[in-house]
């Protein structure tokens, strides 16, 4: 036995280096747009904290500074986030995207031996969850990716907690839940959550007692949580985040045309064109709508929802969680959504399409429970399911032939009712020659036959073994292939395109803050194409410039309403803002990159650089500084002196007062020193020792009054919001909980004790 797991484990450990071998080289990048726009670049920067031996609570290189701790996808307490304090960047990304996939694997392997499968079974939906079309197009999504290897671990832990109780199994499900909470995508625990009831509820009798358990682990976890939950919680009440309406929430629903990518996986094209060498032209985002789940997957969970799933609770319970999440999946086309919709809380989130992390793990489930059908002892069931399996596979073929075909005239016909671009992109697909098309017509083929040969030979069950590998065969394309640009070598090559230093040369040398100006290119915001040769938020923070955009899920209310800026950085009155030079005075905004040629320069602006792919960077008139005195005509100097992010030191000279006295002076007289730095709360001021009041300067920007005619020294230091709370929070419930799952060892030592001092009365 110990053999066995040793052996599971190696596997766990092994197989991603396997399953994704170039991506390894490239340091696990390689989409060029969330890896590189967001989760790398916070992950580098929690490496600066850590190497500066600073708190990290704010990032001030991006949308005139924004809290650090609070944004949720930061993840600061989750343990594989403290690899980046200990290894470079480079190292640790691929790493922990590494560990995940193995936790992946291993979580999925136990729940389903738990659920009494044999080990060839197991291993096979362990492979076929960990590397399915979900986790392996969510390699760019890290903190996505992370969050979803979580999941199968939860439901074990909360099978075990809902059928047995007991304060240890409570504990061991409350900490799993928060895991992956702090793994930093709550959009996917929440989902696991949804999830999990559902897969509770329908594997086994419906009882209040499950819900009330389900319940209490949520409630314990989300106290373990607190710590990061309360932060969360205060900031995006100030935030765009919490006006989205119903199609805000329904953005990117899971659209049915992608059921074509069931069977030919890349038909549609990918992003990053490589073997497969045709751009995506599907419809949404190519990494929403891809959950490619393997042929054999298909067929085998197929072959379990037709062989009698009711009176089997725990093929019950999948083929319920699968056709939930696909409905749910479904979004503005479902009828799920229209009702989720009004959940508290549930507007928080968008993108329906991501439920289908659950469909891949409900028909990873099924398909290992065919596997351990298939090598068990016979039985009538058995022998039935044996039969569906030999008819299926009778013409391997000429069933790959019709699977392949089928989409392909689905597609053709649809091509005829599409605009002329995309119609030219399908009819380009559709190309028999096409990688797209007849790399699945080898592998759907191969997969029947062999699966033909093992059912055949069911006297020789040690045939299935030969199922994980074919499937591993399957899945290996696509993370070979999915987001590995064909024509980078390696992360350097990725993360420093040659033609940027033509113009940051000059904003690292000057110093100031940098806005990148990006129309549309091909229907998508321009900041997602050439994002690093841009220096678009927040590539801009490997560069070590100053971003007046942010990329991210949330953004103060006070910073939209000026700018009009969108998450990932585009405004639709980006030409107006051109033409008044004044705010950027007061923003600090030192630099302006216009990358397309129709964008005017600013106003009084110097042309600076001008690059070989045509972007233009301009001066504009003096900045102002990072803190200066509101009014302009004011003597005075101002000298900031910055010891971290969240602690500056300004000291200001106002000169002396011009009528000689200093106590006639009216409210509105007192100098006000202005921080180019968004006005949030988190944010204390003392000036000359004694606390004052930040007000906020064109309702954006911090302010603080001084006294006029003296010198004075103004501390301001930013605190997250709710971290004090949540740390007493977390802390409590982590003490209540872990004396709650003492108590069994405990009692089971004093009646030890007892016995033995019984046994010691009676030897007497």
């Amino acid at each position: 036995m110990r053999v066995q797991r040793a052996g599971v484990l190696a596997a766990a450990l092994l197989l991603p280096g396997v399953m994704l071998g170039p991506v390894w080289r490239l340091s696990g990048l390689g989409a060029g747009e969330d890896d590189v726009l967001y989760y790398f670049p916070v992950r580098t920067l929690f490496h600066d904290f850590a190497r500066e031996a600073q708190w990290p609570w704010f990032n001030p290189w991006t949308g005139l500074g924004r809290p650090y701790l609070a944004d949720p996808q930061t993840a600061v307490f989750y343990p594989a986030t403290w690899l980046f304090a200990a290894l470079p960047p480079l190292v640790a990304y691929p790493l922990s995207l590494w560990l995940h996939y193995s936790l992946a694997l291993w979580g999925m392997y136990r729940l389903l031996r738990f659920q009494k499968l044999d080990q060839r079974a197991a291993l096979f939906g362990g492979l076929a969850f960990a590397f399915c079309g979900f986790l392996l197009a969510h390699r760019a999504h890290f903190a996505m990716q992370h969050a979803a290897a979580w999941m199968p671990i939860v439901l074990w832990r909360l099978h075990r907690y809902a059928d047995a109780g007991g304060p240890r199994r409570l504990a061991a499900a409350a900490v799993a839940i928060a895991l992956q909470c702090f793994s930093g995508h709550v959009q996917i625990a929440a989902l696991t959550a949804l999830g999990s009831l559902v897969w509770l509820l329908a594997s086994g009798d419906v009882g209040a007692r499950r819900i009330h358990r389900w319940l209490l682990s949520g409630l314990v976890a989300a106290g373990l949580f607190a710590v990061q939950l309360l932060p969360t919680l205060l900031y995006t009440r100030l935030c765009t985040r919490m006006q989205r309406g119903y199609l805000d929430f329904v953005e990117n629903s899971w659209n049915p045309l992608s059921l074509v990518g069931w069977l030919l996986p890349m038909l549609f094209g990918q992003r990053t064109p490589n073997f497969f060498d045709q751009g995506y032209w599907g419809p949404s985002h190519q990494v929403e709508q891809f959950c490619y789940p393997g042929v054999l997957v298909l067929v085998l969970a197929a072959l379990a929802c037709r062989s009698g799933w009711r009176r089997d609770s725990t093929r019950r319970a999948w083929a319920v969680l699968l056709v939930f999440s696909f409905l749910l999946a479904l979004g503005l086309y479902g009828p799920i959504c229209p009702i989720l919709y009004w959940l508290p809380g549930a507007s928080l989130f968008r993108v329906p399409a991501r439920a289908m992390l659950l469909c891949n793990l409900a028909a990873a489930a099924l398909a290992a429970g065919v596997v351990h059908e298939l090598g068990s002892a016979l039985s009538p069931k058995r022998a039935r399911l044996r039969a569906a399996a030999i008819r299926w596979t009778a013409r391997p073929l000429r069933t790959a032939a019709i699977l392949v075909l089928t989409p392909l005239l689905t597609v053709a016909a649809v091509s005829l009712i599409l605009p002329s671009e995309l119609r030219s992109s399908a009819w380009h697909a559709l190309r028999p020659w096409s990688p797209a098309v007849w790399v699945p017509l080898i592998g759907i083929a191969l997969s029947f036959g062999v699966l033909g040969l093992v059912v055949r030979r069911w006297q020789r069950p040690a045939l299935l073994w030969l199922l994980s590998p074919l499937l591993a065969l399957d899945l290996g394309v696509i993370g070979w292939t999915i987001d590995v640009p064909a024509d980078v070598r390696d992360a350097a090559g990725l993360l420093n395109p040659p033609d940027r230093e033509q113009w940051l040369e000059h904003v690292r040398d000057r110093g100031g803050r940098l806005w990148v100006v990006t129309g549309r290119s091909g229907g998508k915001p321009g900041e997602y194409t050439d994002p690093l040769g841009k220096g678009v938020a927040n590539t801009n923070i490997l560069a070590q410039v100053e971003s007046l955009t942010d990329y991210g899920p949330l953004h103060p209310l006070p910073f939209e309403r000026r700018f009009g800026f969108k998450p990932w950085g585009e405004t639709e009155r980006a030409a107006d803002l051109l033409t008044n030079a004044d705010w950027m005075q007061h923003c600090n905004l030192a630099w302006v990159l216009l990358c397309e040629p129709h964008w005017p320069a600013p106003p009084g602006g110097e042309l600076v650089a001008t690059t070989r792919d045509g972007y233009r960077l301009c001066q504009p008139p003096a900045a102002r500084g990072l803190a200066y005195l509101d009014d302009a005509t004011q003597p005075g100097v101002v000298y900031v002196v910055e010891h971290a992010p969240y602690r500056l030191t300004i000291r200001v000279d106002t000169g002396s007062p011009s009528d000689g006295s200093r106590n006639s002076r009216t409210a509105a007289s007192v100098p006000r020193v202005v921080v180019s730095r968004l006005a949030l709360p988190g944010w204390s001021a003392e000036v000359n020792d004694q606390p004052a009041p930040i007000e906020a300067a064109d309702d954006l920007l911090m302010a603080v009054r001084v006294p006029a005619g003296e010198t004075s020294t103004i501390e301001l230091a930013y605190t997250p919001p709710g971290l004090r709370d949540g740390a007493i929070v977390s802390t409590a419930s982590a003490l209540a909980l872990g004396l709650a799952a003492l108590q069994p060892i405990r009692r089971r030592r004093k009646t030890g004790r007892r016995r033995r001092q019984q046994d010691r009365t009676d030897a007497r």
